[in-house]
């Protein structure tokens, strides 16, 4: 199996859990907040589905400079209410697909620096950035988002199996 076919399998598993926790998100709880620090759920939602399309920016460059005017310029773009989250996620998944497909194990070897100036914070495989800071990322605040739903009493989907809330998968 080539890389593509592997993180290809892997990221539609990850948008359809993505998908499935944040369709449960109500609209009461859009504001809400775990603690002072933390992103209310509208915003960590949203957020899940922005750093979806870092996969389109790891497999189309060589790297990200957080210190670059393209970076210090640019802000990520908002959603009011759920639907916009999942439309903003679907988008987004049909373009890190549309340059995942038919890539070469080549390409997915060369390496993809994420840095700030002359401060590299990484420098790996793409293949293995993808895993990272798309796949593993997504997971993280997916994870959190549950917590999120649990401490508001919404029943949570069944993401790696069944959930007190949900027996069956």
């Amino acid at each position: 199996m080539s890389l593509s076919a592997h993180l290809s399998s892997q990221f539609d598993a990850a948008i359809d859990q993505s998908r499935r926790v944040i369709e449960r998100i109500p609209e009461s709880m859009y504001d809400w907040k775990p603690h002072e620090r933390s992103w209310n759920t509208k915003d960590l939602a949203t957020h899940i589905a922005n750093l979806v399309v870092w996969g389109a920016m790891i497999l189309s460059t060589d790297g990200l400079d957080f210190a670059s005017e393209e970076m210090q310029n640019w802000s990520p773009p908002k959603a009011d209410d759920v639907s916009e989250v999942l439309a903003l996620l679907e988008s987004n998944a049909a373009q890190v697909r549309g340059v995942l497909e038919g890539m070469s194990d080549e390409e997915l070897l060369k390496a993809w620096v994420m840095r700030s100036g002359e401060e590299v914070f990484s420098s790996d495989p793409r293949h293995q950035s993808f895993a990272s800071w798309v796949l593993a990322h997504q997971a993280h605040h997916r994870g959190e988002l549950m917590v999120y739903l649990r401490l508001n009493d919404v029943p949570l989907p069944a993401i790696f199996g069944p959930t007190a809330d949900e027996q069956s998968m």
